[in-house]
C-alpha cells in the first residue's frame, strides 16, 4: 500500500508563524483561529488573544504538538479604541516562499470585531 497518506500528513503538519503588521494608530486584539473546515463558522481559538501595540509588529508561532492542529486558519481583530488611521495586515508564514495574507490592509475605524464574515474583501482562511 502506497505511503502517501502518511506523507500528506507529516506534510500538513508544520510549524507556522502568524506575523501581525499593526500600522493602526490604536492597539488591535488579535484571536488566531482554526477550524476542520475552511469558513469562520465553527472556527476555535488557538491560544490566548494577542494585543499588538498601534504602529508595531508581533509574530507567534504554532506548532501541532503545542497549539493543536485543524487544517484551516484564520483571525479576527478588535480595537478597544477605535482607530483614526492606517491598516493591520497578518500574514501566515510557512517559510519563506510560502507566505499568504489572513488579512489584507484592513482600515479599521470602530470597536467591531473584523474577521472574514464581517470583511471577506480583506480577511480570509487559509490552510494551515
Amino acid at each position: 500500500m502506497p505511503d502517501y497518506p502518511k506523507a500528506k500528513a507529516v506534510l500538513d503538519l508544520r510549524t507556522i508563524s502568524v506575523v501581525i503588521e499593526n500600522n493602526l494608530n490604536q492597539p488591535v486584539i488579535i484571536r488566531i483561529k482554526a477550524g476542520r473546515l475552511p469558513s469562520v463558522t465553527g472556527m476555535v481559538d488557538v491560544g490566548s488573544a494577542i494585543t499588538v501595540a498601534g504602529n508595531t509588529t508581533d509574530a507567534r508561532t504554532l506548532t501541532p504538538d503545542t497549539s493543536g492542529w485543524l487544517p484551516y486558519i484564520t483571525v479576527s481583530a478588535q480595537c478597544p479604541t477605535a482607530p483614526t488611521a492606517g491598516t493591520l495586515t497578518v500574514w501566515r508564514v510557512r517559510s519563506k516562499d510560502d507566505q499568504v495574507k489572513l488579512v489584507d490592509v484592513l482600515a479599521i475605524r470602530d470597536t467591531l470585531v473584523h474577521d472574514a464574515s464581517t470583511d471577506p474583501a480583506n480577511v480570509f482562511t487559509a490552510e494551515w
